[in-house]
């Protein structure tokens, strides 16, 4: 199995990522009412800005260079949960979900620091960052498919096995990264999956925000009807 074209690979995932963030503004535009858009929004922008200086990483890449860039992209998987959790419930406030996405940015930062420090070079560093977004992309997916029981959107399966594809991902790639600490795998085959997993994420990524945009019309779609059927029994 050949490897991918690292350079093209990142340019499409920035542009697919922002892509998606303007989408999803666009169906917030339409649909003002429907809670968690603008958030999954900003996630593209933080998984964008993550993706962008990954791609900037030289091998000698500096402690503090490496930390912003997953950090950025821990923050947006972060934001993804919170505004699943705020489509399902829109009492959640912005600045609820700006303190629980600070808090777990900052358990991350002295996890991923810790790691750093302990196993540099067995690269605990990317397994900790690994099971970080595998963690979050899980609960964003737990929180898509519970919201099924609150309000029945027939599209929420499509975001929520998204996201659940997303986790499986990334927990492989913690455990690739594990085996090759030890060992037990090359790092060019490291390489090539992670280049893969890279391609697989991005699919994902467009492929969840489709299935916010079928949620946010499904949602608007019922409420109209609703609204048009009360107007009808009170004539």
């Amino acid at each position: 199995m050949s490897p991918l074209h690292g350079p093209t690979l990142q340019f499409v995932s920035v542009l697919v990522t922002l892509v998606a963030a303007g989408v999803s503004l666009l169906t917030w535009y339409h649909h003002r009412e429907g809670p968690g858009l603008r958030g999954w929004a900003l996630a593209m922008l933080l998984g964008s800005a993550g993706t962008y200086l990954f791609g900037l990483r030289e091998p000698d890449a500096s402690f503090r260079f490496i930390l912003i860039g997953d950090g950025l992209f821990v923050a947006g998987f972060a934001t993804m949960w919170m505004s699943m959790r705020r489509f399902n419930d829109p009492s959640v406030t912005a600045e609820l979900m700006g303190v629980i996405v600070a808090t777990i940015l900052i358990l991350f930062a002295a996890l991923f620091t810790l790691a750093w420090q302990v196993a540099p070079v067995a690269r605990a560093q990317s397994i900790v960052f690994s099971l970080f977004v595998c963690i979050l992309a899980s609960l964003a997916s737990w929180e898509t498919w519970r919201g099924r029981q609150l309000d029945g959107l027939r599209s929420r399966p499509i975001a929520a096995l998204a996201l659940a594809g997303i986790a499986v991902a990334r927990l492989v790639r913690a455990a690739m990264v594990s085996a090759q600490g030890i060992g037990m795998m090359e790092p060019e085959v490291g390489v090539i999956a992670q280049g893969y997993a890279q391609y697989f994420t991005t699919v994902c990524i467009l492929v969840v925000t489709f299935g916010l945009v079928l949620m946010a019309h499904e949602r608007f779609e019922r409420q109209s009807a609703i609204s048009t059927d009360a107007g009808r029994a009170a004539e």
